[in-house]
């Protein structure tokens, strides 16, 4: 009997021992499948790709659904605009292009629209003006007659003037330094004289000492010439400060009104307003708007809300008056 029950307990440890096989087998062919659909299946799943560092997609190779795909996975992972070839904004533009009535992919350029005129606004004030002028060539695809597209171009414009102006400013103030120096160094050469001048008297008679040495001083003054004689140093150019207009440095936001979003109206408003010297908007006013009445308010607060920089009249801010025009345009 006990050699019975002995048998039967063996053949229950080989079942169990061969289960746990099959499941450690499977658990191992499972693992390998995960790991060879990874890069297929989910790229960059285990850690997201930095901002410029996912490839870019070809996007003419893919399809509408495809190009959706990665549309929506570029704005989980915040790539609205970047990196080139790899964002949101690109792949809706792509569909666009296909499909011009394709209200999702409509919609979707004119939500990311906000988000594509701030990232092209920090990069011109950073100085990276190639990858602002990226982001803007793309803005244009979809509305290239937008008010803010406008507002950017030239904003950009002046910072690139800007940089000229001052590197052209160091390049005169390098050479007035120079200038300075070679001037200072010039009046060395005679006062090298001087020791020859007073060899002479050194070498006289004793009993003329007296006489040599209350000459001396007078001898070695001649020999030197007076600081008069020395050619002027070359005056520095006088600081000239800049002269500019007022420049905007935040791109106004108008929100759309509720009703003419519902009948589908579209229009433009023209605001007069006043920059002071501190960069504050005064007097803001609607001077003309089509269709009357129905986008002043939200144009005047837009204006209101925007920021500048104040006119420079040879570096000193003044407050100027500007006029600007804001369109309002629904998508198709």
């Amino acid at each position: 009997m006990r050699g019975a029950v002995s048998a039967v307990q063996l053949v229950l440890i080989l079942i169990v021992l061969a289960a746990f096989a099959a499941a450690a087998w499977w658990w191992y062919v499972g693992q390998r499948g995960v790991s060879a659909l990874a890069p297929t299946t989910a790229p960059g799943a285990t850690t997201a790709p930095a901002a410029g560092e996912a490839p870019p997609l070809p996007t003419a190779e893919l399809s509408v659904n495809e190009l959706y795909k990665a549309a929506r996975g570029a704005m989980a992972e915040n790539r609205m605009v970047t990196p080139p070839g790899n964002n949101a904004l690109e792949f809706y533009l792509a569909i666009m292009t296909r499909q011009p009535d394709d209200n999702g992919a409509v919609d979707a350029v004119r939500e990311l629209f906000p988000f594509a005129t701030g990232s092209a606004e920090d990069q011109i004030n950073q100085g990276n003006y190639d990858e602002a002028t990226r982001i803007m060539s793309l803005l244009a695809q979809a509305d290239p007659s937008n008010y803010s597209l406008t507002i950017l171009r030239s904003k950009l414009d002046a910072k690139r003037k800007q940089v000229e102006r001052d590197q052209q400013l160091q390049a005169q103030q390098a050479a007035a330094a120079a200038t300075r120096t070679q001037t200072a160094a010039t009046p060395a050469a005679p006062a090298a004289a001087t020791p020859d001048a007073a060899a002479p008297t050194a070498a006289a008679p004793a009993p003329a000492a007296s006489t040599a040495a209350a000459s001396r001083p007078t001898e070695v003054a001649r020999a030197t010439p007076p600081p008069s004689a020395a050619p002027p140093a070359a005056p520095a150019p006088a600081p000239v400060g800049e002269t500019r207009d007022a420049r905007m440095t935040t791109v106004p936001q108008p929100e759309y009104p509720a009703t003419a979003a519902r009948n589908r109206q579209s229009g433009w408003v023209e605001v007069e307003f006043t920059v002071a010297a501190d960069g504050s908007v005064q007097n803001a006013r609607a001077v003309s708007s089509s269709p009357p009445r129905v986008f002043d308010r939200e144009a005047v607060r837009a204006i209101q809300q925007a920021k500048f920089e104040p006119r420079l009249d040879r570096g000193q801010p003044v407050a100027t008056t500007l006029r600007r025009r804001i369109e309002f345009k629904l998508g198709n």
